[in-house]
């Protein structure tokens, strides 16, 4: 899952906006606290006998978004969310589905600034893991509907819409960046593209793309597409500092992982600081999947 990604990598030096997860157990403690199991249970029955299933999903749905957090759940992640500032803090959370059977990357809240605001879409991303393409993934592959499980990553928020992302892949003796304004993973053809050879004295190779456009947020869950102006589309979006900081984050997950990752990375546009936000593909240790919900380490600043 996505957050127990990060925190294998959590004091090698890679930098992460600061946060927590909401573990699986704690998704199971929702689970057990709402007597939740019966109504999944027959819901997917009633699937199973002909009924529809975004009609179920539906049902299933209702029945988490009406349940109360129990109040340890709520306390632990109240307290988690303390940590980073509390209320007034914009944070964002997301799903972190530990199967590609849950795709429901889609699911993520923006610039919650309460603490009701984050065990609202708590609930929300617990739910999601009942939309209809995910019940449908799990039947058509077999599994067990009743014992899927939903973590949850809330992180302080990066303004990556007033700053810049993308990504970074090491290749062979290179480590392959890809960088625009704005939010997002941008296109090869629109973007800025550099290699560089990370070690004591490292080579750059660039190339400015066209970046006619970059993707900004649009409100608490929606984003925009609008025209970048004629100094972002004409300059760099990384310095040769910055590339060197992200090429030896690659480098590092690279070999945490004994495979090539890519690095999704995103930067703050009020600070300017550079943060590690995605890592993909690749499992990690089930030992990671732990109680504490204060599994991200939390960084300076």
């Amino acid at each position: 899952m996505k957050t127990a990604r990060l925190a294998v990598l959590a004091g090698t030096g890679c930098g992460f906006p600061e946060g927590f997860a909401v573990t699986a157990a704690a998704y199971r403690e929702f689970v057990d606290d709402g007597r939740l199991e019966p109504e999944i249970a027959r819901g997917i029955r009633r699937f199973r006998a002909g009924r529809d299933l975004a009609v179920v999903a539906a049902e299933i749905r209702s029945a988490f978004r009406d349940a109360s957090l129990p109040a340890a759940v709520a306390d632990e992640i109240v307290a988690a969310y303390g940590d980073l500032g509390g209320e007034g803090t914009e944070v964002a959370v997301r799903c972190s589905p530990v199967t590609s059977a849950d795709p429901v990357h889609d699911e993520v809240f923006l610039h919650l600034n309460t603490a009701d605001d984050v065990l609202a879409a708590c609930r929300r991303c617990f739910a999601s893991l009942y939309s209809a393409v995910a019940i449908g993934n799990r039947e058509a592959a077999g599994l067990d509907q009743l014992t899927a499980v939903m973590p949850v990553t809330v992180q302080r928020m990066v303004r990556a819409d007033l700053g810049a992302s993308g990504t970074a892949r090491g290749e062979s003796t290179f480590v392959r960046v890809r960088a625009a304004w704005g939010l997002g993973d941008p296109a090869v053809s629109d973007a800025d593209l550099y290699s560089v050879h990370p070690g004591d004295r490292p080579l750059i190779v660039s190339h400015c793309g066209g970046k006619a456009t970059k993707t900004v947020y649009a409100g608490p869950r929606g984003t925009c597409r609008v025209a970048t102006t004629p100094d972002e589309r004409s300059a760099l979006v990384l310095t040769d500092e910055e590339l060197q900081v992200l090429a030896r984050w690659s480098v590092l997950a690279d070999r945490r992982f004994r495979r090539p990752v890519t690095l999704e990375w995103a930067k703050d546009g009020p600070s300017g600081r550079l943060f590690a936000v995605e890592i993909r593909p690749g499992a990690a240790p089930a030992a990671i999947r732990s109680r504490d919900l204060n599994v991200l380490e939390p960084q300076p600043g």
